[in-house]
């Protein structure tokens, strides 16, 4: 699953909205939008591994930054910086890669944040694109998962036109709009993925500490 919990403001909302079915037993959760404290809290309370990396520092000093979490171990680790900051706010935005042992089988699995529309829909391709490269030739099982601010008319079909031509699937599709904003909801998470079959996907609508909905997917496992 992946879910952005807007700064991590409200763990303790969060961690009630991940005990609690379809989120409860997660195998993978990729976050964005956390800091250190938040993430190894949510790891300790949800007996989970985890590997954290900040992107930049918030204005109140706070990290800002991508986490991937798993009830499997995690065997590396890496973080990946991304083309075109914010050229107002400079802020910089990464993906952090684990390679996480399921029973034996080795799955890449990278947590996204991408940049606003404010640097452009060219630019949030070239950091969709920047990761997908990053990942190639990695583990065959594989999946690339987050916050993609696909807002803007056109960007997510775009984002998806651009993984599906590399061999990936959108494995979340049709789960709908995954952000309530003062404009309404919004398609902004999004889970890709290569040598795995979606079998059930969907959204968490209820309360969890964010302006973002945890969006999970339930995969087959390869025989």
């Amino acid at each position: 699953m992946t879910f952005n919990l807007a700064f991590a403001e409200n763990v303790t909302e969060a961690i009630t909205a991940l005990t609690r079915p379809p989120l409860a037993d997660a195998d993978v959760i990729v976050m964005q939008e956390m800091d250190a404290p938040a993430v190894e809290r949510i790891a300790s309370e949800l007996g989970l591994t985890y590997v954290y990396y900040p992107a930049s520092v918030q204005v109140d000093g706070g990290d800002f930054g991508n986490a991937v979490l798993s009830r499997w171990p995690i065997t590396a680790d890496w973080k990946l910086g991304l083309p075109h900051d914010d050229p107002y706010r400079k802020q910089h935005r990464i993906a952090v890669g684990a390679t996480v042992d399921v029973g034996g089988t080795p799955v890449q699995v990278v947590s996204v944040h991408n940049a606003t529309p404010i640097v452009g829909l060219g630019g949030r391709l070239d950091q969709a694109e920047t990761i997908i490269n990053a990942v190639d030739g990695r583990e065959p099982l594989q999946v690339i998962a987050g916050d993609f601010n696909t807002s803007d008319p056109g960007s997510l079909g775009q984002t998806v036109k651009l993984f599906s031509e590399r061999g990936y699937q959108w494995s979340s599709e049709g789960v709908g709009d995954t952000v309530d904003s003062m404009i309404g909801g919004l398609p902004l998470d999004s889970v890709f993925t290569r040598g795995l079959t979606p079998v059930e996907r969907g959204v968490d609508r209820r309360p969890a500490g964010s302006d973002h909905h945890p969006v999970w997917v339930r995969f087959a496992w390869p025989q």
